[in-house]
């Protein structure tokens, strides 16, 4: 993971010119998914390249509908290594994206969080699906300094998460807000005691917790602030003091 880690950091360092020196991660950006759609295709294929390691998008994690999960499927933003034997899923979460509706276990229901597609994916690996990847990968883009008005789907009619005025202090530093808050509840959930369906063999379910099979499929959160990359995993129990920081050498153009 320490590889992947350090070929993110420089695929994006490589591309300064293209990401803005870290401009298009902030709110005037997301009109029109100028940096999901447009600035990082090309990081993500040089991340494959510095691995050397074949490259997919947009691949379907379909989930059986034993899983019983809302979203019948998953689309991975990016995969890494053999189709039929990845190595990385890879999800890049934007502005707007990187907030606690999307990181957040709602009761039983596996509707929104998109936590549940980790844990599906978790299920087919220890069922034996070997097209389930060693290592499931999120990258949230959390700038660490004052942001105009952002998306703030947290504080919505529709979750509710958060009262409105916290508005201010959100934009004072989206990262100091929701990093760790994000990584807490994925960090809860990875503990909790859950119904996983961990052998192909093994008729109906068992009651396991999802940090014991870090060693099978790892959950790890990298977090983009602007000027550093954040690297926390599901093996530390995303301890903050366990994260590996780097700060980002934004080339001249």
């Amino acid at each position: 993971m320490d590889q992947f880690f350090r070929a993110v950091i420089a695929s994006i360092e490589s591309h300064s010119s293209l990401l803005r020196k870290g401009e298009l991660f902030l709110p005037a950006y997301l009109k029109k998914k100028r940096l999901v759609d447009n600035a990082f295709p090309p990081v993500a294929r040089q991340i494959a390249r510095r691995l050397n390691l074949k490259f997919g998008k947009e691949i379907s994690n379909k989930f059986p509908s034993h899983l019983e999960i809302g979203c019948k499927r998953q689309r991975v933003d990016y995969v890494y290594g053999d189709p039929k034997r990845p190595k990385y899923f890879f999800e890049v979460e934007s502005l707007d994206r990187a907030q606690l509706y999307l990181f957040l276990p709602h009761g039983k229901a596996k509707d929104d969080s998109k936590l549940w597609y980790y844990w599906g994916t978790v299920c087919k690996k220890l069922m034996g699906d070997k097209g389930m990847p060693r290592y499931f990968v999120w990258l949230l883009i959390l700038p660490d300094q004052p942001v105009t008005t952002i998306p703030w789907w947290d504080a919505s009619r529709y979750y509710r998460l958060f009262s409105r005025h916290l508005r201010k202090i959100v934009q004072d530093s989206p990262f100091r807000f929701y990093d760790q808050i994000i990584k807490t509840s994925a960090k809860l959930f990875l503990r909790r005691k859950d119904w996983l369906k961990i052998s192909p063999t093994e008729a109906g379910w068992q009651k396991g917790r999802l940090i014991d099979y870090q060693d099978k499929c790892e959950l790890v959160i990298l977090t983009c602030t602007g000027q550093q990359l954040i690297m926390s995993r599901g093996s530390d129990a995303f301890d903050p003091a366990r994260e590996k920081r780097v700060e980002l050498r934004w080339k001249r153009t």
